[in-house]
This record gives structure tokens, sequence and C-alpha cells, in this order.
């Protein structure tokens, strides 16, 4: 056998062995995804997003999405962080005590229930930070009030959290996008739902459809940040939007 021939014979052994090697990691890393999608969904179905706290106030937050938003909040220091879907308070609490610590920026959160525990969360002075309203996230009336409150701030961070059909999420990064800067973001929450892997029970593409949508859309001006899904497991998957550019 000539050396050319011994030499191809080991290129294709060797090619084997690293097609073998390559189907391990691959089969790995899908085993990986499959078991973090399993206790994704063991953790929506048991609701434990609803026994977790911030300072004694109920926060509905994956803490690896609470701990992204943190980091976001501090590189880009906001002056007014928008809301919507202010939940019982803890997430708007959580916020403003980031604000507190930076000496910089309050919240201004928005839902159409009234379930904030006022008691418990004016016992701590960041409180003061947070501007409480009540009504329709999507309404002309909320939306003057908004306007008025951000005045002439133009470093806003904007969270999408309150009713999650496609219209009404879609509805709200439309309106809400308009606050955001270059560089800034807007984070739209939920989008897990729908097969993302969690499934949901109402036959609506929910929060994903909309940022599909968008993505369609207005995708020059913005991008997906997906170094914010670093913690593998997230409740806002493809949720993490920056702007780019104006439109």
């Amino acid at each position: 056998m000539s050396i050319l021939a011994v030499f191809w014979e080991l290129v294709k052994m060797f090619s084997k062995k690293l097609e073998k090697e390559i189907k391990k990691v691959l089969k790995m890393g899908e085993d990986l995804r499959n078991n973090i999608n399993s206790y994704h969904i063991e953790y929506e179905e048991k609701r434990i997003w609803d026994k977790t706290s911030w300072m004694g106030v109920p926060c509905w937050k994956l803490p690896f999405d609470a701990f992204v938003i943190q980091e976001l909040i501090v590189k880009s220091k906001p002056e007014v962080i928008i809301e919507t879907g202010t939940g019982k308070g803890g997430s708007a609490m959580f916020y403003a005590s980031i604000c507190e610590l930076m000496n910089k920026g309050k919240v201004l959160t928005v839902d159409i229930d009234d379930r904030v525990p006022m008691e418990e969360v004016q016992k701590y002075r960041w409180a003061d930070r947070v501007m409480w309203l009540s009504g329709n996230s999507v309404s002309p009336l909320t939306l003057e009030i908004i306007k008025e409150q951000v005045g002439e701030s133009k470093n806003n961070m904007v969270i999408l959290d309150s009713w999650h059909t496609k219209l009404h999420v879609y509805q709200e990064m439309l309106l809400y996008s308009k606050f955001v800067p270059v560089g800034g973001y807007m984070i739209v929450e939920d989008s897990h739902a729908n097969g993302n892997p969690v499934p949901w029970k109402w036959k609506d593409e929910g929060p994903m459809g909309a940022i599909k949508q968008f993505m369609e859309y207005y995708g020059d001006s913005w991008e997906i940040d997906s170094e914010c899904e670093k913690h593998l497991m997230t409740f806002n998957p493809k949720g993490y939007l920056k702007r780019i550019k104006y439109d």
C-alpha cells in the first residue's frame, strides 16, 4: 500500500471517530436542553414563581431573569423603568431597590388590577422611587400619563408583563418601544408560553407571536440579545430586545 493510500485510510478512521465524538457532544447538548425544559415546565406548573418575594413583597419573577434585568439596569442606568403588569408589586420594588443602590432612576408601573400590599411596600425608603398607575396599559389615558411622567427623559427601559395575548403584547411593543433609546432595552416577559417550552391552554400565539411579528417589521432597528439567556433557563426567550437604531 502506498504512503498516500495509508494517509487516506488514516483520514477516514479519524473522520469516523470525529463524527462519533461530535454526535456524542450534540446528544449531550440535546439531553441537557430536554432536562432544562422538563424542569422549566415543572417550575411553571407548580407556580414556584408565585412563592418568590423581594423584601417580603411577592415578586413574580424567575430569579435568573431578575438577575439579568438587574445587570441591564446597572449597565444602562435608565432614568425611568416603565413596567406594564405590576402584579403584587415585588418586581417594581426590586427594580426600585437597584435604582436606590445606584442613586439614580425611578420606576413607573401600571396594572389594570390593584393587588399591591401597600402597607408592606411603604416600609422601604425606595418605595418613593415607584409611581403606581391603575389602568389598561394600552389605553390613550394611561399612555398620556406615562408621557407626562417620563417628560424629557430619553434613557428609559421598558418591561412588558401584563396581558399575554399576541395582540395585546404587540400593541404594547408598538406603543412602548417609542420610549426606548438606541442602546436601551425593551423586555417582553413570558414568551416561554405556548410551547416555548411551557404548554399553554389558550389558543393564542402569546408573547412569542408578538415578538416574531414585531421583529418581522422592525427587525432592522432592534436585535434580540441572546446573551441575556446565558443561564439557559428564562421565562423570556427571545424577549430581551435591544434597540440598535431609530426606525
